[in-house]
């Protein structure tokens, strides 16, 4: 009910159930405090691959998500703090459970959560950091989600730039784990990670050209089936 008051602001009943404010013609004003939410699909080996449906305290974030898919497309929706139900089913048979998950959403605070595993689905629950790079810079996380590629390290420079004798931006980065944020000059970026240790790649993003003031996370994920060859997925946070 909480998440259905904002994210459905037209329900003027829920609206009203839930204790809000009327703020003219135009919508409505919580009067609890709130965080932001987003959901990614990184649920491998089929059938629990496929597509899928998530909702929030019974209310849907993600209708018919791909594997690898973000929800929202961009940025994130506003849920009330507090204990959240998170519940990912399959889209072609909806009696099949892959996560329920209770998230705590903290006020004034960004989450994203990550549906990841294969037989075995968890929620990885992270707090994004999303105040603003210095003037000219951009920032840049990196989240390992594919369980398959053990420990990497993680090369974040400028494309091309050669990474055999430089330190990884971030090392021995385990499965299901965030890095923090690197914070550098605006403009074209390259991710690579690494098996830990090593200079060997298990996959290369180009970000293209980020602006100044942005932020992004680059969520590294197992193929769909599960297993490798590994892919990504790159989340625009700010």
């Amino acid at each position: 009910m909480r998440f259905r008051v904002i994210v459905l602001a037209s329900a003027v009943a829920a609206l009203a159930a839930c204790g809000t404010d009327e703020i003219g013609p135009t919508g409505f004003e919580p009067t609890e405090p709130t965080g932001r939410i987003r959901f990614v699909h990184a649920i491998s080996d089929p059938p629990r691959a496929s597509a899928v449906n998530v909702t929030v305290d019974g209310v849907p974030l993600g209708v018919n998500m791909a594997y690898g898919a973000l929800a929202p497309a961009t940025l994130y929706y506003p849920a009330y703090a507090g204990n959240r139900q998170f519940a990912v089913r399959r889209t072609a048979d909806t009696t099949v459970h892959l996560l329920d998950a209770a998230v705590a959403v903290a006020a004034n605070t960004d989450h994203t959560v990550i549906a990841v595993g294969g037989a075995t689905a968890t929620a990885l629950v992270l707090t994004d950091n999303n105040a603003a790079p210095a003037a000219g810079s951009v920032k840049v996380r990196a989240v390992n989600a594919a369980t398959a590629a053990g420990s990497v390290d993680v090369y974040i420079t400028a494309p091309g730039a050669s990474i055999a004798t430089i330190a990884p931006t971030f090392a021995n980065l385990a499965p299901r784990a965030a890095s923090g944020y690197l914070e550098r000059a605006a403009g074209a970026i390259q991710v690579r990670f690494t098996t830990a240790g090593t200079k060997t790649v298990v996959r290369d993003v180009s970000l293209g050209t980020v602006a100044s003031g942005a932020i992004r996370t680059v969520v590294l994920l197992e193929a769909a089936a599960g297993g490798t060859p590994l892919t990504s997925a790159v989340l625009t946070d700010r």
